[in-house]
């Protein structure tokens, strides 16, 4: 029996499995996860992104459990800084997700691996992947990486925007990019001091970000740590998910997928041209001389387009 019939089955260890094959650019898990693909597009996909410390991974693990509580099947991807050694994922956020994970939530980590969306190339296969194990709810982790997080509203339903009472300022916040791609914001750590001013001056700077789709994005105060503020959280997730009608949610599932092939297809370009590129003997003769100090990265970067130019050619 196959990995794809298992994971129809329920079997969690089948859905590890595929997950790891497409992460390793496995060719054939790719086609095994086409048989997936017409059976998903059902489930509710919630992104969680927002600078580092800001507290994702404590708030997902809450979200996870009270989701699970309502009797929805939750799958989580954690998207860890890769490690520079081992290139895996560090598993912090396993540690800070623990209670979830004994509540049978399925929780994968990925390693990041220098993807520029701040989400792992295998984010959107193995959400895929949870749909097939039945997942109605699945939340997915960004690390934090701004204006480049772009990537996770294109395979999310529903954006989470998470700051601290400490984000800094409202230049900042627009600089980050987070306040375009937030459906939801929140202002963790709430028992801090200065959380409600902080809070207050989102809400000003969200409302200048207003969305032309009529919905009203809400910031809502919360403490991960103890649990404080996850109620309405969850309540206006799914609000969220119940205020786009049943064509809308499906024109916007299609929007999401074709912009997120078309950011997957640059980043295949990108390596395949990358990996022509350095292997080729103009290159290593032109860095030689940058090495050695004869040429300046500028002219070399020219030099070398100038020469392989016309032999571009695509399989």
């Amino acid at each position: 029996m196959g990995l794809v019939d298992n994971i129809l089955k329920g079997d969690e260890k089948s859905a590890a499995r595929l997950i790891t094959r497409i992460e390793n650019g496995d060719r054939e898990a790719y086609r095994e996860l086409s048989l997936l693909f017409p059976l998903t597009g059902k489930a509710h996909i919630i992104g969680v992104t927002g600078p580092a410390g800001a507290g994702k991974s404590t708030l997902i693990g809450q979200l996870a459990l009270m989701f699970s509580g309502k009797g929805r099947s939750v799958g989580v991807i954690a998207t860890d800084p890769t490690s520079l050694n081992g290139k895996g994922a560090f598993l912090g956020d396993r540690v800070r997700m623990k209670g979830a994970e004994e509540r049978n939530v399925f929780i994968r980590s990925m390693a990041h691996r220098s993807h520029p969306g701040g989400i792992a190339r295998a984010a959107a296969a193995a959400a895929y992947v949870m749909e097939g194990l039945g997942k109605d709810r699945i939340i997915v982790e960004s690390i934090g990486a701004g204006q480049t997080d772009k990537d996770l509203f294109f395979l999310c339903d529903t954006v989470i925007t998470v700051f601290t009472p400490e984000y800094g300022d409202e230049i900042q916040l627009f600089k980050a990019g987070l306040m375009e791609i937030g459906d939801i914001i929140v202002v963790n750590k709430s028992d801090t001091p200065g959380a409600d001013d902080a809070a207050r001056e989102i809400l000003l700077a969200s409302r200048r970000a207003a969305r032309s789709n009529g919905w009203d994005v809400p910031v809502l105060p919360t403490d991960s740590r103890h649990g404080t503020g996850i109620d309405a959280l969850v309540e206006a997730i799914e609000d969220h998910w119940e205020r786009s009608d049943r064509k809308g949610r499906t024109q916007r599932k299609a929007d999401n997928v074709e912009a997120f092939m078309v950011a997957l297809l640059k980043e295949e370009l990108w390596q395949e041209i990358s990996e022509r590129l350095t292997a080729a003997r103009t290159f290593k003769e032109v860095a030689g001389e940058v090495r050695s100090g004869r040429m300046d990265p500028y002219n070399a970067v020219r030099k070398i387009l100038d020469e392989l130019e016309p032999k571009w050619t695509f399989r």
